[in-house]
């Protein structure tokens, strides 16, 4: 997993347990961020790519989040996996729940290229960003947007390694 590794830029009003969005995004306990605004926008940078000769076969993101501070609804959030200038790759929207504050995970579709036509390199992956945002619709002013994890999952296989050893086998 690539996960948030800077920020980049945070319009989020709520920071929960950390004092940064990368922080909150990367921590599993008791951190988050959230606003209670429309496009309201944070961006954080990812870990890069550290293992060679690899073979990338899929990036896809992952969230966790709830709607809080309500009695029920729902509100709709944007991710965007954006390249390391900040250009968007992909962008999906996730639908956030009220649901006694505990955190739905959220998978998004596996893309096998980096483009819609070349395949991931590491250099594709290296600086790569993740944008939530709520730009598709208000939190309703009172709740809050919120999001407790966030990382991009690479699916790869590694390469292959011959050993020509001839003393005690191959294992040896």
């Amino acid at each position: 997993n690539l996960n948030p590794s800077s920020t980049v830029s945070n319009d989020f009003s709520m920071l929960f347990g950390a004092s940064t969005a990368h922080g909150a995004l990367s921590d599993t306990s008791n951190s988050a961020i959230g606003t209670q605004d429309q496009n309201d926008e944070c961006i954080v940078e990812l870990d890069d790519w550290v293992i060679s000769g690899a073979t990338i076969s899929s990036v896809r993101h992952y969230i966790s989040g709830y709607k809080y501070l309500t009695r029920g609804g729902d509100v709709d959030i944007q991710v965007k996996l954006e390249n390391s200038s900040g250009t968007d790759l992909y962008s999906e929207n996730h639908t956030l729940l009220f649901n006694s504050y505990i955190a739905q995970d959220f998978y998004g579709t596996s893309r096998t290229t980096s483009d819609g036509s070349t395949a991931w390199a590491a250099s594709s992956l290296n600086g790569l960003r993740l944008s939530i945002n709520t730009t598709p619709e208000n939190p309703d002013g009172i709740s809050y947007a919120t999001i407790v994890k966030a990382y991009v999952e690479v699916t790869y296989t590694t390469a292959t390694v011959t050993h020509n050893a001839t003393f005690f086998g191959t294992n040896f």
